[in-house]
């Protein structure tokens, strides 16, 4: 099965972060790929509550600021978030592949503090 780019659903998380969301046909997980360039969420903190998610770099430069510590990423690096962990990203044209297990929704994604 092929998933065509014109299924992709482009969603604008804040004036820093763009989102595109395949339209894959599981519920086991999902895929998308991000653009951060500048911070995300633009204040406070996010967490996921149902899904674990794993950020591949694909280009450009960040720092991730979780309950866990700050973590520099980079091209070729990947970062595996745990369900519930909180955390904010600060993006230098930070382009990311993500993949989320579960499926991926807003009602589990959650802006804390």
């Amino acid at each position: 099965m092929i998933v065509k780019k014109s299924s992709v659903t482009e969603i604008k998380n804040s004036k820093d972060c763009t989102v595109w969301e395949y339209a894959y046909p599981s519920e086991l997980f999902s895929f998308a790929k991000a653009m951060i360039n500048g911070r995300y969420p633009e204040e406070k903190r996010v967490t996921n509550l149902a899904c674990e998610e794993t950020y591949y770099v694909l280009s450009g430069f960040g720092i991730i600021h979780s309950e866990k510590g700050n973590f520099e990423i980079s091209e070729g690096d990947l970062y595996f978030f745990e369900k519930g962990e909180i955390y904010w990203i600060e993006g230098n044209k930070l382009s990311l592949v993500l993949v989320n297990a579960p499926k991926w929704s807003p009602e589990q994604h959650k802006i804390v503090d």
